[in-house]
């Protein structure tokens, strides 16, 4: 595997991931006392904020330029 190819699977991975994280505190959510979940929720917002950028990097390294989401979804770091 060269190195851009396993770049872009390492990516795919990462994107995953942090999709799969969304989904385990969304679940953790769901049952968490409500004194926990303004913590929840800024956790979840990280995680969509690394979505973001991960998918961004993706689409850079696939089709050669950047899918501009930090300009498009707004509060994103």
């Amino acid at each position: 595997m060269d190195y851009k190819a396993e770049y872009i699977e390492l990516l795919k991975k990462a994107l995953a991931a942090e999709t799969e994280t969304v989904r385990l505190y969304t679940a953790i959510m769901a049952i968490a006392p409500a004194s926990h979940m303004e913590k929840f929720l800024e956790l979840n917002a990280d995680e969509t904020d690394h979505q973001t950028l991960v998918a961004d990097l993706l689409l850079e390294a696939v089709a050669g330029e950047s899918a501009d989401q930090q300009e498009l979804v707004p509060g994103v770091e």
